[in-house]
Protein backbone atom coordinates (compact mmCIF):
# COMPACT_ATOMS: atom_id res chain seq x y z
CA UNK A 1 0.00 0.00 0.00
CA UNK A 2 1.43 3.65 -1.19
CA UNK A 3 0.00 6.69 -0.50
CA UNK A 4 1.38 10.26 -1.58
CA UNK A 5 1.89 13.21 0.75
CA UNK A 6 3.49 16.80 -0.01
CA UNK A 7 6.11 17.74 1.88
CA UNK A 8 6.88 21.48 3.18
CA UNK A 9 8.79 22.19 0.12
CA UNK A 10 5.55 21.57 -1.86
CA UNK A 11 7.46 18.11 -3.60
CA UNK A 12 4.86 14.85 -3.93
CA UNK A 13 6.76 11.83 -1.50
CA UNK A 14 5.76 8.68 -2.10
CA UNK A 15 5.25 6.65 1.15
CA UNK A 16 5.07 3.09 1.73
CA UNK A 17 3.42 1.18 4.26
CA UNK A 18 5.55 -1.79 5.46
CA UNK A 19 4.04 -4.78 4.20
CA UNK A 20 2.99 -6.84 7.24
CA UNK A 21 4.36 -10.44 5.97
CA UNK A 22 7.70 -8.92 4.16
CA UNK A 23 9.60 -7.67 7.04
CA UNK A 24 12.35 -8.68 8.79
CA UNK A 25 12.19 -11.21 12.16
CA UNK A 26 10.66 -8.99 14.55
CA UNK A 27 11.78 -11.34 17.14
CA UNK A 28 15.11 -9.26 17.81
CA UNK A 29 16.43 -10.18 21.60
CA UNK A 30 18.59 -12.78 20.37
CA UNK A 31 20.32 -9.99 17.92
CA UNK A 32 19.95 -7.59 20.21
CA UNK A 33 21.79 -9.55 22.70
CA UNK A 34 24.52 -10.34 20.51
CA UNK A 35 25.22 -6.41 19.66
CA UNK A 36 24.95 -5.99 23.38
CA UNK A 37 27.55 -7.96 24.28
CA UNK A 38 30.02 -7.19 21.20
CA UNK A 39 29.54 -3.68 22.00
CA UNK A 40 30.48 -4.42 25.58
CA UNK A 41 33.60 -6.05 24.69
CA UNK A 42 34.61 -3.34 22.02
CA UNK A 43 34.57 -1.05 24.59
CA UNK A 44 37.53 0.12 26.25
CA UNK A 45 35.78 -0.18 29.69
CA UNK A 46 35.36 -3.01 31.87
CA UNK A 47 31.72 -4.64 32.82
CA UNK A 48 32.07 -3.11 36.06
CA UNK A 49 32.77 0.21 34.55
CA UNK A 50 29.60 0.23 32.18
CA UNK A 51 27.65 -0.77 35.06
CA UNK A 52 28.71 1.71 37.15
CA UNK A 53 28.26 4.58 34.35
CA UNK A 54 25.21 3.57 33.55
CA UNK A 55 23.66 3.80 37.43
CA UNK A 56 25.22 7.09 37.10
CA UNK A 57 23.43 8.64 33.90
CA UNK A 58 20.22 6.83 34.75
CA UNK A 59 20.09 8.37 38.19
CA UNK A 60 20.78 12.28 36.54
CA UNK A 61 18.02 11.29 34.28
CA UNK A 62 15.89 9.63 36.60
CA UNK A 63 15.68 6.24 34.77
CA UNK A 64 14.96 3.38 36.77
CA UNK A 65 16.82 0.61 35.09
CA UNK A 66 15.40 -1.93 37.18
CA UNK A 67 12.40 -1.90 39.79
CA UNK A 68 14.07 -2.23 43.03
CA UNK A 69 17.07 0.64 43.18
CA UNK A 70 20.56 -0.02 41.36
CA UNK A 71 21.36 -2.33 38.58
CA UNK A 72 23.41 -5.60 39.53
CA UNK A 73 26.05 -7.04 37.81
CA UNK A 74 24.23 -10.29 37.94
CA UNK A 75 21.32 -8.93 36.35
CA UNK A 76 23.78 -6.58 33.77
CA UNK A 77 25.43 -9.84 32.63
CA UNK A 78 21.90 -11.67 32.12
CA UNK A 79 21.01 -8.73 29.54
CA UNK A 80 24.25 -9.10 27.74
CA UNK A 81 24.12 -13.14 27.46
CA UNK A 82 22.97 -14.36 24.06
CA UNK A 83 22.39 -17.63 26.02
CA UNK A 84 19.94 -16.48 28.97
CA UNK A 85 16.55 -16.21 27.18
CA UNK A 86 14.62 -14.87 29.43
CA UNK A 87 16.24 -11.60 30.70
CA UNK A 88 16.91 -8.46 28.12
CA UNK A 89 17.55 -5.11 28.04
CA UNK A 90 14.75 -3.00 29.09
CA UNK A 91 13.60 -0.37 26.67
CA UNK A 92 14.62 2.47 28.95
CA UNK A 93 17.93 0.94 29.72
CA UNK A 94 18.74 0.55 26.01
CA UNK A 95 19.65 4.19 25.05
CA UNK A 96 21.73 4.57 28.75
CA UNK A 97 24.12 1.14 27.57
CA UNK A 98 24.85 2.67 23.97
CA UNK A 99 25.48 6.25 25.30
CA UNK A 100 27.99 4.38 28.14
CA UNK A 101 29.87 2.21 25.60
CA UNK A 102 29.07 5.06 22.41
CA UNK A 103 27.36 2.49 20.35
CA UNK A 104 24.43 2.15 18.90
CA UNK A 105 24.29 -1.24 16.88
CA UNK A 106 22.08 -2.34 19.31
CA UNK A 107 19.01 0.61 18.57
CA UNK A 108 19.64 0.20 14.61
CA UNK A 109 18.29 -3.91 15.36
CA UNK A 110 15.09 -2.34 16.69
CA UNK A 111 14.74 0.22 13.77
CA UNK A 112 15.76 -2.55 11.11
CA UNK A 113 13.25 -4.88 12.33
CA UNK A 114 10.53 -1.78 10.84
CA UNK A 115 12.19 -1.04 7.75
CA UNK A 116 14.17 1.74 9.01
CA UNK A 117 17.72 3.07 9.69
CA UNK A 118 19.68 4.65 12.66
CA UNK A 119 21.78 7.12 11.46
CA UNK A 120 24.67 8.44 13.13
CA UNK A 121 26.33 12.13 13.01
CA UNK A 122 28.50 11.72 10.08
CA UNK A 123 25.67 10.00 7.96
CA UNK A 124 23.23 12.62 8.93
CA UNK A 125 25.37 15.56 7.60
CA UNK A 126 25.38 13.99 4.75
CA UNK A 127 21.79 13.72 4.29
CA UNK A 128 21.39 16.89 5.22
CA UNK A 129 23.88 17.66 2.07
CA UNK A 130 22.26 15.79 -0.11
CA UNK A 131 18.76 17.38 0.65
CA UNK A 132 20.11 21.04 0.33
CA UNK A 133 21.54 19.38 -2.92
CA UNK A 134 18.19 18.78 -4.23
CA UNK A 135 16.68 21.46 -3.11
CA UNK A 136 18.89 23.57 -4.72
CA UNK A 137 18.56 21.70 -7.87
CA UNK A 138 15.23 22.33 -8.34
CA UNK A 139 15.58 25.64 -7.80
CA UNK A 140 17.71 25.81 -10.87
CA UNK A 141 15.46 24.17 -13.24
CA UNK A 142 12.76 26.46 -11.96
CA UNK A 143 15.23 29.29 -12.63
CA UNK A 144 15.94 27.96 -16.10
CA UNK A 145 11.78 28.00 -17.10
CA UNK A 146 11.46 31.44 -15.59
CA UNK A 147 14.50 32.34 -17.45
CA UNK A 148 12.83 31.24 -20.28
CA UNK A 149 9.73 32.92 -20.45
CA UNK A 150 11.93 35.44 -19.66
CA UNK A 151 13.00 35.58 -23.07
CA UNK A 152 9.80 35.91 -24.84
Amino acid sequence: MSFKRQNPNGRTLKMQQIPLFDRPDLNIISQQKNALHAAARACRLSREQILDRMNELASAHHIHLVSNGRLKMDTFEKWLNPNEKGRHMPMCALPVFCAVVGEISAINILALAVGAQVVGPEDLKLLKWAKAYFKARDARKEMRVIEGDLEL
